[in-house]
């Protein structure tokens, strides 16, 4: 039986290491994809010809979204979606299927997802905000999410302190009262309380920020609208440079490790690891470090690619150049 586990234990660290080098050279191929072709339509540029149908090429069109969307979503579940939608025609007939399959979670998340962007004619990944499905999609990863925290929370209550595994789980006599002054499994409780609480505030605050800089750099990199001072080829070479340029890059691959989906998966190693403790330590205050670090980056940088790509600095002042009013530091 050990035997066993020890080779299940070892097969999962190798799928997880060819993984993340799929995800590495998946990177390494969309930032080769974006700086050599067309990312916004312009008169001669190079339009990037997929050697797969576009749907199941996550390389194909390139969106805010996607560029922020955590490696397993975007590189294997959303093309795995794809697959499966062509294989069983669900966008074209099958009209309610995607409800049901929707309870499925994170990969029939995907496919759902897929499927109303077809059905919209939404090229790539892309937020639909305020629309129904975007609000039905929220409150179901809202109910899929707190579910697990319950379970975690029962899971961290059961268990001791000290080291072990599932087999080490606390087992509570139907007599005892968790109420009793003194009694070691109030304390657990209220420990594991208090962590249950850091997590579900952490998962909320990378969710609302995640979401809100895929709409703010959506609406700005995506979108036609245009002051009167550009034409609207000058306003897709602005958004290019700004997909193109290193800080942009260097925010969306540090939203693709943390933003909510991608914490979720830790969360899940965690547990399938036995390791839900030393997680917990890990994560719940340097956790908040990190991600309000990165919001407070992204904000300014948002903020300067908006003067820039909106054209906002030639109604002050029609003499500094474009390139200087992102650069300047």
């Amino acid at each position: 039986m050990f035997g066993t586990t020890t080779l299940v234990s070892k097969s999962v660290v190798v799928i997880l290491i060819l993984l993340i080098v799929y995800f590495l050279a998946m990177d390494l191929l969309l930032y080769s994809r974006i700086q050599r072709y067309d990312v916004r339509p312009t008169t001669n540029g190079t339009q990037y010809k997929s050697v797969v149908p576009c749907d199941f090429d996550p390389l194909c069109t390139v969106t805010v979204k996607g560029l922020m969307l955590d490696h397993p979503n975007h590189f294997l579940l959303s093309p795995l979606a794809a697959i499966m939608d062509n294989l069983l025609h669900i966008s074209s007939s099958w009209t309610r299927l995607g409800v049901i399959l929707f309870q499925a979670r994170t990969w029939l998340d995907d496919l759902d997802g897929h499927v109303a962007r077809k059905r919209a004619n939404i090229a790539g990944e892309r937020s639909d905000v305020g629309s129904n499905g975007y609000i039905v999609d929220g409150v179901c990863d809202a109910v899929g999410c707190l579910a697990l925290i319950i379970g975690l929370y029962q899971f961290l209550v059961r268990n001791s302190s000290r080291r072990g595994g599932y087999d080490k789980l606390l087992q509570l006599p139907v007599s005892s009262s968790i109420v009793e002054p003194g009694n070691g499994i109030q304390k657990n409780s209220n420990i594991a309380l208090r962590n249950i609480l850091l997590i579900t505030v952490h998962l909320f605050l990378t969710s609302a920020t995640w979401n809100r800089y895929i709409y703010l750099y959506q609406d700005l990199l995506e979108t036609n609208y245009r002051t009167p001072s550009i034409s609207r080829e000058r306003l897709y070479a602005r958004q290019t440079i700004i997909i193109r340029s290193l800080s942009f890059w260097i925010i969306v691959l540090c939203w693709k490790f943390v933003n909510f989906h991608a914490m979720m998966d830790y969360l899940l190693l965690a547990i399938f690891f036995d390791r839900m403790r030393e997680y917990v330590k890990l994560v719940r205050w340097s956790s908040y470090v990190i991600v309000l670090l990165l919001v407070y980056v992204t904000e300014f940088h948002f903020l300067r690619a908006y003067t820039y790509v909106r054209d906002v600095s030639s109604l002050i002042d029609e003499q500094i150049s474009s390139t200087d009013v992102f650069t300047q530091g």
